[in-house]
C-alpha cells in the first residue's frame, strides 16, 4: 500500500465511521445498509472477492427492504435489519478470520491465478455421460405418470405432486443434473474454443434437464459455481484470428490481440440470472394461491414488472420472515440441533424430535402461507439469540478457511468445490441452504471422482 493509500485510509475510517453513527441516528436500516457496501469495497480492495460478493449481496437484499414496495412487506422486515445484519457481520468477520487462519488474505498483491489441470478427454467426457445416463434414468422415475412442472400450466402444483411422491435417493440422484451442469460449463470455458463446443452442448443439455423441475436454484446451482469458479482460475483467452477467419477479413485487417473471456462469463451469469428471475415471475403468475392471486393484481401482465417483483421477493422474502419469527422468539422453544439436520429428512425425526421449519415460517407468512426458510432461522430455533452468534462465528470460520484452501489448486474438482461453498454462501441472503436441501450429499461424492479422474495412475 503506497503513503497515499495509506493517508487515504486514514481520513476515509473516521469518516465512514461518522456517517454510520450519524445514519444510525436516522435510519438504523439504512446504517446497516450502508455499513455492508463499505464492507464489501473493503474485502474487494484487499482481493477477497468471494467475501466482498456475499456482502454486496446483503446490502442489495436490505436495500430491496427498504425500498422496493412488495406484497410480502411488512413493519418487521425493516425493524429486523439491525439484528440480522449482527448476525451478518459475525458471519462475515469470521469468514475473513478463517481465511487468515488458512492463509495470508490481506495482501493487496494480486497472486497468480491457477491454471487448471483436467483429466484427459476420453475420461471426462465417458465421466459425463454416465452422469447423463444418471440423470435421465432418475427423470424417467421422477416424472413417470406426470408432466414436468415446467412444461405444466401451474408450475407449483406440479412441483407439490412431485414432492409428496418422491424420495431422498431420487433427489440425491437428480443432482446428476447439476454436477453434469457445472463440470461441462467450466470445462467449456476454460477450454479452447474448437474442444469447448462439445462441452458447450453438454451444459445445455444438463441444463434443460435441470430446469425441468421449474426451480431457479435447480438451474442456479449448477451455473453459479461453474461462473465462479472460472471467475478464479486462468483462461486461455480467444484468439482474434480464430474467432474471424481470414476468409472473411484480409490478414491485415484481423485483430492482433486475443480476447479476454471475462465478458463472456459475466454474460453468461447474467443471462441466466435474468432467465430465472423471468422465470421465476412467470411462475408466481401461474399460480392459484392467495399470494399469486396478489402478485397478478399488482404487477398484472407486465413480464418487466413481474420480473422485477420476483427479484424483490428472491432478495427480501427471507428477511421479512425473519423478521416475524424474531419478533415471537420469546414464544418458541429451542430445539437444540433438530432443525440444523433438516436436510436428512424425516427419517432422523423419531432420534431429534420431529420439528418443520417450512411449516413454522408459513404460519408467519400469514395470510399468504408461503414456504419462506431465512438465513437465521435454523440457528435461532435450535440455539436461541445468543447461540445463534456461536453458530453463525463457527460457520463463517469453516466457510473462510476451506474458501481459502482450495483459493489457488489446480484441480477442477477442488476449485469446484470452492464455488459451491461461495454459491451456498451467497445463497444465504434467501436461506441456509445446506441445512435444508441434501444436495451437497451427492456434490461431494461426484466431486471425489471427478478429482480421482484427474490423478495421474500409480
Amino acid at each position: 500500500m503506497t503513503a497515499a493509500e495509506k493517508r487515504l485510509w486514514s481520513v476515509g475510517t473516521p469518516v465512514v465511521a461518522g456517517v454510520l453513527l450519524l445514519l444510525g441516528t436516522q435510519n438504523a436500516g439504512v446504517a446497516v445498509t450502508f455499513g455492508l457496501t463499505v464492507a464489501a469495497l473493503w474485502a474487494a480492495r484487499r482481493r477477497m472477492w468471494a467475501l466482498a460478493a456475499c456482502a454486496a449481496a446483503w446490502s442489495a437484499a436490505f436495500l430491496a427492504v427498504l425500498a422496493l414496495p412488495g406484497p410480502y412487506d411488512s413493519w418487521a422486515g425493516s425493524a429486523v435489519l439491525p439484528v440480522l445484519a449482527g448476525y451478518v457481520t459475525i458471519f462475515l468477520v469470521a469468514w475473513s478470520v478463517g481465511r487468515r487462519v488458512s492463509g495470508s488474505s490481506f495482501s493487496v498483491v494480486a497472486p497468480p491465478r491457477p491454471r487448471l489441470s483436467w483429466p484427459s478427454e476420453r475420461r471426462l467426457l465417458t465421466y459425463l455421460a454416465v452422469l447423463l445416463a444418471i440423470a435421465v434414468v432418475t427423470a424417467a422415475v421422477r416424472y413417470r405418470g406426470v408432466v414436468p412442472p415446467l412444461l405444466a400450466d401451474n408450475p407449483d402444483a406440479a412441483r407439490q405432486v412431485l414432492r409428496q411422491q418422491s424420495n431422498v435417493v431420487v433427489g440425491l440422484l437428480s443432482e446428476a443434473w447439476t454436477l453434469g451442469m457445472a463440470i461441462s460449463l467450466l470445462r467449456a470455458l476454460t477450454g479452447s474454443l474448437r474442444g469447448s463446443l462439445i462441452y458447450y452442448a453438454l451444459a445445455g443439455v444438463f441444463t434443460v434437464g435441470a430446469a425441468l423441475g421449474a426451480s431457479k436454484n435447480s438451474v442456479l446451482v449448477g451455473i453459479a459455481p461453474a461462473l465462479i469458479t472460472a471467475l478464479s482460475v486462468r483462461r486461455p483467452p480467444w484468439r482474434a484470428a480464430k474467432l474471424l477467419p481470414a476468409r472473411l477479413l484480409p490478414a491485415k485487417l484481423l485483430p492482433r490481440k486475443s480476447v479476454p473471456r471475462t465478458a463472456a462469463v459475466l454474460l453468461i451469469g447474467a443471462v441466466a440470472l435474468g432467465a430465472a428471475v423471468y422465470l421465476g415471475g412467470q411462475r408466481t403468475l401461474a399460480g392459484t394461491g392467495t399470494f399469486e392471486t396478489e402478485f397478478r393484481s399488482r404487477y398484472g401482465n407486465n413480464a418487466l414488472a413481474s420480473s422485477a417483483g420476483s427479484l424483490d421477493l428472491s432478495l427480501s422474502s427471507s428477511t421479512e420472515t425473519f423478521g416475524r419469527l424474531w419478533s415471537q422468539r420469546e414464544h418458541l422453544e429451542p430445539a437444540y440441533g433438530a432443525y440444523s439436520l433438516t436436510f436428512l429428512g424425516s427419517r432422523v425425526q423419531p432420534l431429534v424430535g420431529e420439528v418443520d421449519l417450512y411449516g413454522v415460517t408459513a404460519q408467519l407468512s400469514q395470510p399468504y402461507f408461503m414456504n419462506t426458510a431465512t438465513f437465521a432461522a435454523i440457528p435461532l430455533l435450535d440455539y436461541g439469540p445468543v447461540g445463534a452468534l456461536f453458530f453463525f462465528a463457527a460457520l463463517g470460520l469453516a466457510v473462510g478457511a476451506s474458501e481459502r484452501w482450495f483459493e489457488f489448486s489446480t484441480q477442477p474438482a477442488e476449485q469446484l468445490g470452492r464455488g459451491f461453498i461461495v454459491y451456498f454462501a451467497l445463497f444465504g441472503i434467501y436461506e441456509l441452504y445446506p441445512l435444508i436441501y441434501p444436495t451437497w450429499l451427492s456434490l461431494v461424492p461426484g466431486l471425489w471422482v471427478l478429482y480421482r479422474l484427474g490423478r495421474p495412475a500409480r
